[in-house]
């Protein structure tokens, strides 16, 4: 897995020219993104793994009959958004594991999630930009190459289709940061 690592900058000393990202020399191709245009859009995601047992218990019954009248589940369509993102929360591959602060020990704070894909099975449906949506209505129609261009837009694989999270802790000054990955 990648070890990445955080450096913070004054915005107001950065040129505001664009200039290309450095490419690292020396390392295979296959361990790079490729490049590609970042199109942000502003959602809300709900917790998914991280909903309180109690909590998933108690709405059970209202998640099943939201499916059966609408065929929208909340675990894939409705609560956490996948793909690559700045906040909300991790699109968990296995057991969420959050870290804690070595300044504060408190449960640090969800600042990135890059994952090997934009969508699975399910979630294609609601996280699908519609400008990819192909005309038959349903991703798995598309040649392999072209499904796998619209799920991996940067071509990332981390491990076995994973993901890597980043956290900082806001309540300290020093924002210190930490990182977890895990994969299918």
């Amino acid at each position: 897995m990648p070890r990445p690592e955080i450096f913070w900058r004054d915005s107001s000393l950065i040129d505001v020219e664009a200039v290309a990202p450095p490419r690292p020399t020396g390392t295979h191709n296959d361990y790079l993104p490729d490049p590609c245009v970042l199109h942000p859009e502003r959602v809300t995601d709900y917790p998914n793994w991280d909903l309180p047992e109690g909590v998933a218990d108690a709405l059970e019954d209202r998640f099943e009959q939201l499916e059966e009248e609408t065929g929208w589940s909340y675990w894939s369509h409705l609560s956490v958004s996948d793909g690559i993102k700045v906040g909300g929360y991790p699109t968990w591959t296995q057991d969420p594991f959050w870290p804690t602060c070595p300044t504060c020990n408190q449960r640090m704070d969800h600042l990135l999630t890059i994952n090997s894909s934009e969508f699975d099975g399910e979630s294609w449906r609601t996280w699908l930009p519609i400008e990819d949506t192909p005309a038959t209505g349903t991703i798995w129609d598309l040649p392999y190459e072209e499904r796998t261009r619209i799920q991996r837009p940067p071509g990332l694989m981390i491990g076995d289709m994973g993901g890597i999270y980043l956290f900082e802790c806001l309540r300290c000054p020093d924002r210190p940061f930490a990182y977890h990955s895990d994969c299918s």
